[in-house]
């Protein structure tokens, strides 16, 4: 889970900002309180226990913590204390995200990752973090989903800061990945401590958004040329950036972004996979991604395919390193089609690790429904799903819950015993 789509009262971020905007969010919805999960973590985490979870991924909310420029918030510092503890509690090992797609209002109003300031600032928090937390975190995920982050927001202008702006979007890629590699070496120098006793102080890497992106009509020219741009753009330039260390991102039509980062060469411990659809491409007409014709849909009209989990894992393979499932999962409100999906896409997942793909873990988005960005509360994507009239209420397990609970148990590897 992230925080702004959890926590609720996320009030000094940009997210926030955007939400007060008419039309911003599908049915005018706002996070608000979403899941209330600032004051619930123990009793989420304890569902989590329940269902035999032996890790969590969440995310650090950098405006809780940074209000404004170089002013640090010691209570809500003392609250993440809290929520690492509660995992501990519940033989849960974290995996903390520190940048899932929101800023503080102070970053943004200074440009926000157009920014080249950001980075340094963004190091500066990751630093503050490392030290304060890194006894009780040993993995990490730097930022999720830079290229998504990027052009939902300066190309698509669905997101803040809403402009349209393809050669924005190419730099606020570039500025996270530089930032991505800067923020691994600073993990890798203040993180010291072995929380979980497996003999390594701190695993970083990044989130990627791996779709595959398939011409609408094989047989059209400007459709087959438009997917490879885009999968080239998208997908490969940015997955190997952290291998090679250069950032060589370009679209027609927009300046290209060019140079080498050495600290982002090899900046990664594992390959963190985000995998959720695949987009049939087109180069005319009002959509340029749609489902395929005749697929089923979830309901945020995204193609139902499990095994495309399989062929990203294979895909994500060849960057070499071990491959850890960061997200995967699917918008069913009435859990329909979540209980075969899963068996399904992990079944798969399964043949591809047989084949020798080095995947080390699975992570299912999401424990709970949540605030899905500009999709609002539409997409329910939670194992359990929560009541946003009164989010206090306890959460309802779905089918789809004790599924993947089955599943758990029979691959369970036993996580460090909690003090």
């Amino acid at each position: 889970m992230s925080a702004h789509q959890v926590e609720g009262g996320n009030r000094l971020n940009d997210w926030w900002r955007f939400e007060q905007i008419p039309g911003a969010i599908a049915d005018g919805d706002r996070s608000g309180d979403a899941c209330r999960h600032y004051e619930l973590f123990d009793q989420d985490f304890a569902l989590a226990e329940a269902d035999g979870h032996n890790m969590h991924r969440l995310s650090i909310e950098w405006s809780r913590l940074e209000p404004e420029r170089d002013r640090w918030n010691a209570a809500e510092v003392e609250h993440y204390h809290q929520v690492l503890a509660s995992l501990k509690r519940h033989r849960i090992t974290p995996l903390v995200t520190l940048h899932h797609f929101t800023n503080p209002c102070w970053i943004a109003d200074r440009g926000g990752w157009e920014n080249p300031e950001t980075i340094e600032r963004y190091c500066e928090y990751v630093r503050f973090c490392a030290r304060e937390f890194g006894g009780e975190v040993d993995w990490w995920c730097t930022v999720n989903e830079p290229e998504v982050y990027a052009f939902r927001g300066m190309s698509e202008a669905v997101w803040p800061p809403r402009k349209r702006d393809d050669g924005a979007a190419l730099c606020v890629i570039g500025n996270l990945l530089e930032a991505h590699g800067r923020a691994y070496r600073v993990l890798h120098e203040e993180d010291r401590a072995d929380a979980d006793g497996d003999g390594f102080s701190a695993r970083v890497g990044f989130a990627k958004h791996r779709p595959q992106l398939v011409a609408a009509n094989p047989w059209s020219p400007l459709d087959a040329l438009r997917a490879a741009i885009e999968n080239q753009m998208f997908n490969v330039a940015v997955e190997s950036a952290q291998v090679t260390g250069m950032i060589d991102l370009s679209i027609p039509g927009a300046p290209p972004v060019r140079r080498e980062v050495p600290e982002l060469k090899d900046a990664f411990d594992w390959y963190g996979l985000n995998y959720y659809t695949r987009w049939m491409v087109h180069a005319l007409g009002r959509e340029a991604h749609t489902a395929r014709v005749g697929a089923p849909r979830n309901d945020l009209h995204w193609e139902i395919w499990a095994e495309g989990l399989a062929e990203a894992a294979h895909a994500a393979a060849r960057a070499g390193k071990p491959i850890l499932i960061t997200e995967h999962g699917i918008a069913d409100a009435r859990d329909q089609w979540r209980p075969k999906f899963i068996s399904d896409s992990l079944a798969a997942l399964a043949r591809v690790i047989q084949s020798g793909a080095d995947v080390i873990g699975y992570l299912h988005w999401s424990l709970l429904d949540n605030f899905e960005w500009s999709d609002g509360y539409r997409g329910r994507f939670g194992l359990y799903a929560v009541d946003f009239n009164d989010a206090t209420k306890p959460r309802r397990r779905r089918e789809s819950a004790e599924v993947f609970a089955r599943i758990v148990r029979a691959n369970a590897v036993e996580p460090a015993p909690a003090s």
